[in-house]
């Protein structure tokens, strides 16, 4: 797959091709897939992003419609191919959100982008249903500093969602979080944890107050403590994350409670997994801080416990194993084999030996 220039004496006459990734006039096109481009950087991002995975696809949308057979025949090709652009836009979401998680800002625009039109095509311009592509797109200008386009995105996710007033309240969640981040990154940080509070309001009131969901409201929340320079307030935050994570999956590895939880989609086990290495590298700072060495070891092996079992959950189970073990080693070294943390912990090692490191099916 490669771009090529665009033989501008064929363009039918008054037709303009533009770019998939920024709009602007395409002077390259695909060779293969009829998709358009400014740039040879925007195809390089484009196909990394999302076009690898719906190119096939798009020949097939974009292909002029046959106007032959019954009309039974020609019903029943329209339904095909909204079918198939349904499919697709759960394909783009899922794939944006991936790259977001990751960090990758760039390469999940594309996947937000196509999500977007998927969106209008089966929806339509107004429809509710558009709002979390403006959420994905921009959280990813979020990513790249590009502050100006994010707060357009949320203004018109605002704007849907005030104009379908049966929004739920996870929607509202996902609004307010990003909009935290937007005044975090301008640095209006009582606007910030205004918006996340409103964030762990609307997710308690969705999934419930101590729900694998409601973490990422709470973690957000610390991050701006912790860029405050308020550590005993971010810590408490932080604790709070790693105790949701930590009941989640005890529910999840106890006998009898396999099936705990198991809605939670692979994208935001991957979401936790962040968050709580970016917690571990936080008390990891703070050990060369202050003098309290034992506490801030504990908390070091509590991070690295719970990072452990979403690891096993999401599918790394030989490198969550160790560091569980290696948890086990710390809890036992610093708060002796009688604590309860430290029978938690081997606890939870027998239990991954017990059932053969075995997955939720949803995950493996």
């Amino acid at each position: 797959m490669s771009a090529v220039a665009i033989n501008q004496l064929a363009r039918p006459r008054s037709t303009r091709y533009e770019c998939e990734v920024c709009g602007k006039a395409a002077v390259l096109k695909c060779s293969e897939c009829p998709t358009y481009y400014c740039t040879q950087e925007h195809f390089d991002v484009d196909w990394r992003g999302i076009r690898s995975l719906i190119a096939q696809d798009i020949v097939v949308l974009r292909e002029r419609p046959k106007m032959i057979g019954s009309e039974e025949e020609r019903e029943k090709c329209v339904a095909d191919l909204m079918r198939i652009r349904r499919e697709l836009l759960d394909l783009c979401t899922e794939t944006a959100q991936k790259f977001l998680v990751q960090g990758k800002y760039d390469l999940a625009v594309p996947g937000a982008l196509q999500s977007l039109k998927f969106a209008i095509e089966v929806f339509g311009s107004e429809a509710s249903e558009l709002v979390p592509s403006y959420l994905l797109l921009a959280e990813a200008n979020l990513g790249l500093r590009r502050l100006k386009i994010a707060e357009e995105f949320l203004s018109l996710a605002n704007w849907n969602i005030l104009k379908h007033p049966q929004a739920g309240s996870s929607m509202m969640s996902n609004l307010q979080r990003n909009f935290g981040r937007l005044y975090a990154a301008q640095q209006r940080y009582n606007e910030a944890l205004q918006a996340f509070a409103t964030d762990i309001y609307y997710s308690s009131l969705e999934f419930g107050p101590d729900s694998f969901r409601s973490a990422p409201a709470y973690y957000h929340m610390g991050r701006v403590f912790q860029r405050h320079q308020k550590s005993e307030r971010a810590s408490c935050f932080f604790e709070k994350v790693m105790g949701i994570y930590m009941n989640f999956l005890d529910a999840w590895l106890s006998e009898g409670n396999e099936d705990a939880s198991s809605d939670i989609a692979p994208v935001e086990v991957e979401e936790a997994i962040e968050n709580v290495k970016h917690i571990n590298e936080y008390r990891g700072e703070k050990r060369g801080e202050e003098e309290h060495l034992d506490n801030l070891s504990s908390e070091t092996a509590e991070a690295r416990h719970t990072l452990g079992l979403l690891l096993a959950y999401s599918g790394d189970v030989s490198t969550g194993r160790e560091l569980v073990c290696q948890a086990l080693n710390a809890y036992e070294a610093v708060m002796g084999v009688d604590n309860l943390k430290t029978l938690a912990c081997q606890k939870h090692v027998d239990l991954l030996d017990k059932r053969g490191l075995s997955l939720p099916p949803e995950v493996a």
